[in-house]
């Protein structure tokens, strides 16, 4: 009896147990209840991996204070593994200097279409450049290549510069002249400018020469403009140097080359000869007309032969070693000259012949008039 009643509390006991660990019953649909896991539900997506591409910061040396441009790619990768450009994206960047263990962010640019992304900074310090993409919900973060670029200090002088500068005509007779004109500049804080007041020399080098040779120097206007007209003389190249100032550096112009032909030879001219002059009368009276007649006379194949051409009459006063022009006339087809003038002192007359593109020129012996009051 005793062993029935144990057997009868142990029952008891395990079913008390087993009511304590059931759930509790909800009062009604919707009570508060404990949340168990439902099956088939969708996780949330897993951040996407990024990186940056082809980065590059240029050039890898540059003045103090001026621009470096720095650009890359924010690439993304697909389910498939590809890559993609990672669009409107905001990518930092760092530099580190020279001499430091830690970037700080110099300026923030958003991606293109592709993921491509670019800024322009200033040069300060020698160091390293780099990208860095911070992560989002969606994405995580990635750090590009890092690229040194370094960064001197600006030199105690400025630069010049020769432009614009022609040499005309390129092709040319012997003795003609040639043209040389071009401008001068200095570099400026608004760009290059005109530089006033400075000696530039044009220089040339003969074809087959290895030496240039100073031929003659200009200075320039307010504009920096120079220039030169100059005999040409033979083939070569033609330059303008500056050899520099106070501060500035010197500078030279690009070579131009001339070609100088020789002259055509002049045609072969015959003789001409002036003869049979005479002034009459002798004497002659104080202002009276003196009359003179002569024949012009060219060679041809027969012989000579009359010419119509210009004639001159000249006058040396008796005591003078000087002739004195008077007037010019014209001979006659035939060659014949004849002219006349007032007679007002005694002296010497002849007639003058200068020649043209086929005979040389002559004089005829000149007569000797005295001259009566």
């Amino acid at each position: 009896m005793l062993q029935r009643t144990r057997s009868i509390v142990v029952a008891a006991a395990i079913g008390a147990g087993a009511l304590a660990l059931a759930p509790a019953a909800t009062a009604a649909t919707g009570a508060p209840s404990s949340a168990p896991v439902v099956a088939g539900a969708e996780a949330a997506p897993a951040p996407v991996s990024t990186k940056i591409v082809d980065f590059d910061a240029t050039p890898d040396e540059v003045l103090k204070g001026k621009g470096i441009k720095v650009s890359g790619q924010l690439l993304k990768e697909n389910e498939d593994k590809s890559w993609k450009g990672y669009a409107d994206q905001e990518v930092a960047i760092t530099f580190q200097a020279r001499g430091t263990d830690a970037y700080r962010q110099i300026v923030k640019v958003k991606t293109g279409s592709d993921g491509s992304f670019s800024a322009t900074v200033t040069a300060e310090e020698t160091g390293w450049w780099r990208a860095e993409f911070a992560k989002t919900s969606a994405a995580r973060d990635s750090v590009s290549q890092s690229d040194r670029v370094d960064v001197k200090e600006p030199p105690k002088f400025v630069y010049s510069r020769i432009v614009d500068f022609h040499v005309w005509p390129r092709t040319v007779d012997e003795g003609d002249t040639i043209h040389v004109r071009g401008r001068l500049q200095v570099e400026t804080d608004k760009g290059w400018d005109g530089y006033r007041g400075q000696k530039v020399h044009i220089v040339f080098r003969a074809d087959g020469a290895s030496r240039w040779e100073h031929v003659v120097s200009d200075w320039t206007d307010r504009h920096g403009r120079f220039g030169a007209d100059l005999d040409a003389r033979a083939s070569g190249h033609w330059r303008a140097v500056f050899e520099g100032a106070k501060g500035v550096k010197g500078s030279g112009s690009d070579a131009v080359h001339v070609t100088v032909r020789e002259p055509e030879p002049e045609p072969e001219r015959e003789a001409s000869r002036v003869v049979k002059f005479n002034a009459s009368p002798e004497p002659v009276r104080h202002a009276r007309y003196l009359k003179f007649t002569g024949k012009l006379q060219v060679r041809d194949d027969w012989g000579w032969d009359g010419y119509r051409a210009k004639v001159g009459l000249y006058f040396k006063p008796k005591g003078s070693h000087k002739w004195y022009f008077v007037k010019n006339t014209w001979s006659t087809g035939s060659g014949k000259l004849y002219t006349k003038v007032k007679a007002y002192q005694s002296g010497y007359w002849k007639f003058v012949f200068k020649g043209d593109e086929d005979f040389y020129g002559d004089s005829s012996r000149s007569d000797y008039v005295r001259v009566k009051r």
